[in-house]
């Protein structure tokens, strides 16, 4: 009775994905804050059932904005998968990939001041515990050009 107890416990807590899935999200899983922002701004992200998703609740005090966001892994699609919704009505939709040993990068199409826009947005963990964030784009089709980077560093 006891053994398939423990084994019913340990088939609960256990990953849903290879370790190889959960390589790339676990580095996202973290109470994050930005460098010089740590009053105002918080990235909290926790695993969710059997660290089936990533969840991450952003609040930004400074500007009002907060943002819910749930980061998984589609087995059936074989891709990384992130959504987001925020208090100003807008919500995202990308698809990822694999992005070096444990990073991930995202695609997405979206209409920027009336224009189409692509984007890639890569999440690389650093070896000093920060997560970088970049974002490119090509607007119109046109060259892609850096759209922006933040770091993200643990909230203390």
């Amino acid at each position: 009775m006891i053994g398939a107890a423990l084994l019913w416990l340990a088939g609960v807590s256990a990953s849903v994905h290879t370790p190889a899935i959960e390589a790339h999200l676990a580095p996202l899983v973290e109470d994050w804050t930005r460098a010089g922002r740590e009053a105002t701004y918080r990235d909290h992200c926790v695993w969710y059932d059997r660290r089936a998703f990533v969840v991450c609740s952003l609040t930004d005090s400074a500007s009002g904005l907060r943002v819910e966001a749930i980061v998984g892994y589609s087995e059936q699609a074989q891709r990384y998968t992130y959504e987001s919704f925020a208090n100003d009505g807008t919500s995202h939709v990308q698809y990822g990939y694999p992005l070096g040993a444990n990073g991930i990068v995202f695609t997405d199409e979206r209409v920027v001041d009336g224009k189409p826009v692509r984007l890639t947005t890569s999440m690389i963990p650093q070896a000093d515990g920060r997560l970088r964030l970049m974002q490119d784009r090509s607007v119109m089709g046109g060259p892609w050009e850096k759209a922006g980077e933040v770091y993200y560093v643990q909230r203390r």
